[in-house]
């Protein structure tokens, strides 16, 4: 049996990651190129059953070994990052949609320890290509398929009871949609693109969920004063920093996109950002940092043929003067993760600094 043995993680779409102030978590992931890889009791080729972390002061992978059941639905799930517990929900395995599920596991990132959380209630479908978001103690899901059908169910878990919930809304929901995003503000919903097998939605207006009052919208938003709209899309990914929402990437199953936009959800006005991605990619992930650092990671960069592992990262906003030269110091010195911790405490360097180089 061939065994694999690899310093970085192989290129890989339809994984997730999340990201704290020091470190980027990339789980799972498909690249076909593995379908005749033999698997041993650990892996799930041609997905990945893998948890792999990327240091951004010394910028190597890690992959990290965990204990307790890792799931095998690993291609289009969900993964939010909720204080040191990375939560995982739904996905699907192979054969892609037969294989779904509608679990809910969770691994604590200090012990390493995966735990499949026992819902009760009434828990969405067996799905994947959903969107997850938090808001306050609840945790909600939307949209999503089997496989065969797109839904436009939303569904919340109240996770101090870990109790499923259907949200019923007072009025009709939009069209149903997998590969989308969602973004949270002042207790709203917004949901940006998606599509179907052969439709992709537009971004002239946006479905937007209100929680208090159970009820569907569709905000009218502005256009770019140059370049309008973005131009509709899926398996695209955004970020939100405060009431700023940011994406990039994505395809309509003929063109692969690699331009910047962002959209204000206090005015809805769209604009197109100066920089796009280095190359055009769609089913890669994205995540941001507390300090507003946007990183991007993995995807496809040609239709159903080539993928990528590269990272990328971009300022969403001017970072402080600490972070500035935090990055300054991390380049002059890629290996400082071999340096005494107590001689960079000498030269100056902060004690919570020091904590991102593990």
């Amino acid at each position: 049996m061939k065994c694999y043995v690899t310093t970085e993680p192989f290129p890989r779409s339809g994984h997730r990651i999340v990201v704290d102030d020091g470190n980027l978590y990339s789980i799972g992931g498909y690249n076909p190129d593995f379908w005749e890889v033999p698997n041993d009791g650990d892996t799930y080729y041609p997905l990945f059953r893998e948890l792999w972390k990327f240091n951004f002061a010394n910028r190597k992978w890690t992959r990290l070994k965990t204990n307790g059941f890792m799931p095998v639905e690993l291609a289009s799930h969900t993964a939010l990052l909720h204080g040191s517990n990375l939560m995982l929900f739904g996905g699907t395995g192979v054969p892609f949609g037969e294989a779904a599920c509608n679990n809910l596991h969770i691994c604590n990132l200090n012990s390493l320890i995966w735990q499949h959380v026992a819902c009760e209630g009434e828990p969405p479908i067996r799905l994947y290509g959903h969107s997850m978001t938090i808001v306050g103690q609840y945790l909600y899901v939307f949209g999503g398929t089997t496989g065969w059908e797109y839904n436009a169910d939303l569904h919340r878990l109240d996770m101090s009871r870990w109790v499923w919930e259907v949200v019923k809304a007072n009025n009709e929901p939009p069209d149903g949609r997998y590969r989308h995003e969602v973004a949270c503000h002042a207790r709203k919903l917004y949901v940006f693109g998606g599509g179907r097998s052969a439709a992709s939605y537009t971004f002239k207006k946006i479905p937007v969920f209100e929680i208090d009052t159970d009820t569907w919208h569709h905000y009218s938003c502005m256009p770019d004063t140059v370049h309008e709209f973005p131009a509709a899309r899926r398996c695209h990914s955004c970020v939100q920093l405060q009431h700023d929402v940011y994406m990039c990437g994505g395809y309509d199953g003929e063109t692969i996109f690699g331009d910047f936009w962002a959209l204000d959800l206090l005015t809805l006005q769209w604009r197109r950002l100066h920089t796009d991605l280095p190359q055009p990619i769609y089913f890669h992930s994205a995540a941001v940092t507390t300090s507003g650092c946007m990183v991007v990671c993995g995807g496809v960069t040609k239709i159903d043929d080539k993928r990528t592992s590269k990272v990328y990262t971009v300022w969403l906003k001017v970072p402080k003067l600490k972070e500035l030269c935090w990055q300054l110091l991390t380049q002059a010195l890629p290996d400082m993760d071999q340096i005494p911790q107590k001689h960079l405490l000498e030269i100056g360097v902060p004690n919570d600094l020091l904590g991102r180089l593990s």
